[in-house]
């Protein structure tokens, strides 16, 4: 059976930690091939001072061959930067292939307006808002740490562990006690969980 293909976007600044444990467990139990990518191909530095090395380049990914894309958080997002990955974002919607895009990476969805119609979550209503002139998603906003509609899942910055949670839950990596039981395995810190408890028997 071919492999699933997710492709993790990178670039200077990229917040390393938020898709850390979801491309983990991709790797590990998915059957997933993970690749990153810059606009450039070149090597880029996340915030906390990683120096990375990117597989490929924005120009060499094809959407037709893509079953999620990653999209980090990190101050760039704020300044308007990472506008050149946005053809590709749309594409991968359009083909209804999984974006999955957490922490400031919701803003590059909010400025283009594909949170106006759809139930997302963010940094808040407030940080939307503010980096978002024209949003109109208020309606369809959840204060929730992470939201999966469709093919396109959101979450905030705090919720890691719960952008994991859908990504896998999306891809079936897990049945649904064992997805259960991981998700309070990282939310706990293994204790008084039910994977821990079934590894205790």
């Amino acid at each position: 059976m071919e492999s699933k293909n997710c492709k993790l976007f990178v670039f200077d600044g990229f917040a390393d930690w938020e898709p850390a444990l979801a491309i983990a467990g991709l790797r590990q139990y998915g059957d997933f091939s993970v690749a990153l990518f810059s606009t450039d191909g070149q090597p880029v530095t996340s915030m906390g001072g990683m120096r990375v090395q990117p597989q490929t380049s924005l120009d060499k990914i094809n959407p037709d061959q893509l079953d999620l894309l990653i999209l980090p958080g990190g101050e760039s997002w704020e300044q308007n930067g990472n506008q050149e990955v946005l053809p590709l974002v749309k594409a991968v919607i359009e083909k209804r292939k999984t974006l999955a895009a957490i922490c400031g990476a919701t803003l590059l969805l909010g400025k283009a307006g594909m949170l106006d119609t759809i139930p997302h979550t963010s940094n808040g209503l407030v940080y939307l808002r503010q980096f978002c002139p024209d949003y109109k998603g208020e309606s369809f906003y959840q204060q929730e740490p992470c939201v999966s509609t469709g093919n396109i899942i959101t979450a905030n910055g705090a919720g890691m562990i719960e952008f994991a949670h859908e990504i896998y839950k999306a891809f079936e990596i897990f049945d649904e006690d064992t997805l259960m039981a991981v998700k309070d395995l990282y939310k706990t810190g293994g204790m008084d969980t039910k994977l821990y408890e079934q590894q205790q028997n």
